[in-house]
Order: structure tokens, then C-alpha cells, then sequence
């Protein structure tokens, strides 16, 4: 059997409202997740509109509509791939 390590990787943009980060306090964190820089909201935000296949609407803990939150990718449908094939010894 032959081996290969894979390395896929996808660059896109997202905006994200004001509104969202603003959404972000202690009463919320203790409800939902421990995210405490606005770097850390957009990293979980990315992760679950891209990885996830999520829409804005559906991610738990904010309740604004969607046109606040404005997500747009800008995503390349065909992520680049680099493929190596690993050869035993």
C-alpha cells in the first residue's frame, strides 16, 4: 500500500460587523465559548463558515441578523493541494 502526507490549504476573506465583536462579553462567555480577543472571534467565526460549512445564522451566541453580520467569502472553490509520497524504507 502507498502512503502520501497531504497539505491542503484555502486563503479567503470574510467580513465581519462590528456588531458581532461588540456581542462578545463576560455574560456571553459564560454561556458560550472563552473567546477574548477579537482575533480569537473572527479565528472561531473563519473556522465555522469555512471548515464547518456554517452560515453566520445557524454559530451559537449571536443573536443578529444576518445582514449584520455581512459574510462574505471570497474563497477559491479548489483549495491548493501539495502531495508527497512518503516511501518506506
Amino acid at each position: 500500500m502507498r502512503r502520501f502526507k497531504v497539505r491542503v490549504e484555502i486563503e479567503t476573506e470574510i467580513e465581519i460587523d462590528q456588531a458581532v465583536f461588540d456581542e462578545v462579553d463576560d455574560d456571553w462567555r459564560a454561556a458560550f465559548y472563552e473567546l477574548r480577543t477579537d482575533e480569537q472571534i473572527a479565528e472561531h467565526i473563519a473556522y465555522n463558515l469555512i471548515y464547518n460549512r456554517l452560515s453566520f445564522s445557524v454559530l451559537d451566541g449571536w443573536n443578529l441578523p444576518v445582514d449584520a453580520a455581512r459574510e462574505r467569502i471570497e474563497a477559491a472553490m479548489e483549495p491548493d493541494i501539495e502531495l508527497e509520497e512518503i516511501i518506506s524504507a
